[in-house]
């Protein structure tokens, strides 16, 4: 079932008439996100803010996702990502690897983000946490 529930994450992120909310359906209590741009996010008010803020840096995109693996509660999901950004940045064939954990009623309960930059890395801010400093 866990897959499905990634599937489902892709669709709510790609859809228009979803928002930010409809996504948090997904989560658990307690859950932690991962971000390369974002660093360690942990909360539910937390993920929130960051994906209404995730919405403003890319207005446009779609997932093109080719591969999900599931191991028990975790599902490996393989594919790429086409968008633009606020500034109006576009990128085709971002690769992306997201890595989900779900608890024992499938829900999310941690995610990490791997998504290569490089197409976008103009438009990354400077004051992107460095996530190895904060962990030491």
């Amino acid at each position: 079932m866990s897959v499905e529930i990634a599937k489902q994450y892709f669709e709510l992120m790609d859809s228009v008439k979803a928002g930010a909310d409809d996504v948090m359906e997904l989560y658990g209590d307690n859950p932690v996100v991962h971000s390369s741009r974002a660093g360690v996010v942990r909360g539910r008010e937390d993920i929130l803010q960051f994906y209404e803020d995730n919405s403003d840096f890319f207005t446009g995109g779609q997932h093109h996702m080719t591969n999900f693996h599931q191991d028990g509660n975790t599902v490996v999901c393989e594919g790429y990502l086409d968008g633009e950004t606020a500034v109006g940045r576009e990128a085709n064939g971002v690769p992306l690897c997201d890595v989900m954990e779900f608890n024992d009623d499938d829900e999310i309960v941690v995610f990490r983000a791997y998504l290569d930059y490089e197409g976008y890395i103009d438009e990354v801010p400077e004051e992107v946490p460095n996530v190895r400093a904060e962990s030491e």
